[in-house]
């Protein structure tokens, strides 16, 4: 994994409120929702039906702390329920190696998690307020919106507000908080993704004040970290030292008195002892 301080947080936040996580043993690559779903959907789909296959038979609902993941599976139980045409290369490709498609497909984001099964009031009572001094630039990311309907598009990311606020961290409005990272942009035109799409969304967020941004995404985690590094090597762009990025769950981790050692916040490739400082 990545980043495994994200993995670990997530394993101590939930066993913090005696949720049980087992590992989905053979799971692949979700896989990528955009680049690979756009070259071969066909693939694409198989890839995520099998993992789905391996989510029914353990019994459980299946987890993911990253918004691309989420996306994939999230369109992949859609297709398989609904496009029959789809369904069924899914299940002539998964009878090949003796799997047939899924039938229960409980998807679950970790934002749903915190918020629905462990609920805000918790994480505010449990809370420490060792963030209060810590001012957050929300970045829900694009596919945190996805929904089955229109009018739901902004549930998931109120929830990830309403989970920041709940650890004593100080959200800060920045203006542009929908506005893509750029991460998926990086496979076609990399100085656009960085210069026109990260640089104006850090900027935005450095006029704001911020201490460091909170993501509940594992791939815009890495474009916001990696994407600083390339930005001030290649073209001089650079906030100072670096603005600190962190997963939602490892803000929930810190707010209920883990030490960022014990899950290893210090792996991350961009700064975060000015988080540190910041804790109380």
């Amino acid at each position: 994994m990545r980043q495994p301080s994200i993995e670990v947080a997530c394993r101590k936040v939930l066993g913090r409120f005696g949720i049980e996580i087992r590992d989905a043993e053979g799971f692949s690559c979700c896989p990528d929702p955009v680049v690979t779903e756009r070259l071969q959907r066909e693939m694409w789909l198989a890839l995520a039906a099998r993992n789905l296959v391996i989510a029914e038979k353990a019994g459980k609902p299946l987890a993911t702390v990253c918004n691309g993941c989420y996306e994939t599976l999230f369109e992949a139980i859609d297709a398989l329920e609904t496009d029959a045409v789809q369904r069924e290369k899914a299940a002539t490709t998964l009878s090949r190696i003796g799997l047939a498609v899924p039938q229960r497909m409980d998807l679950r984001h970790i934002v749903e998690i915190l918020f629905e099964d462990i609920g805000v009031e918790n994480i505010e009572k449990l809370s420490s307020k060792r963030l209060r001094r810590l001012k957050v630039a929300v970045h829900p990311g694009c596919h945190l919106y996805r929904s089955h309907t229109r009018d739901k598009t902004q549930e998931k990311p109120k929830m990830l507000e309403q989970i920041v606020s709940a650890t004593g961290a100080k959200p800060v409005d920045y203006g542009i908080m929908r506005f893509c990272c750029g991460y998926p942009h990086r496979v076609v035109e990399e100085e656009f993704s960085l210069k026109m799409m990260l640089a104006r969304k850090l900027q935005r967020i450095w006029d704001a004040g911020a201490d460091c941004v909170v993501v509940c995404c594992p791939a815009c985690n890495i474009q916001f970290e990696f994407g600083q590094l390339e930005l001030k090597r290649r073209y001089n762009i650079a906030f100072d030292s670096g603005i600190p990025i962190v997963h939602v769950v490892e803000l929930v981790a810190l707010s209920l008195g883990i030490k960022p050692e014990e899950f290893g916040l210090q792996t991350h490739r961009g700064p975060t002892s000015s988080i540190v400082s910041k804790l109380e």
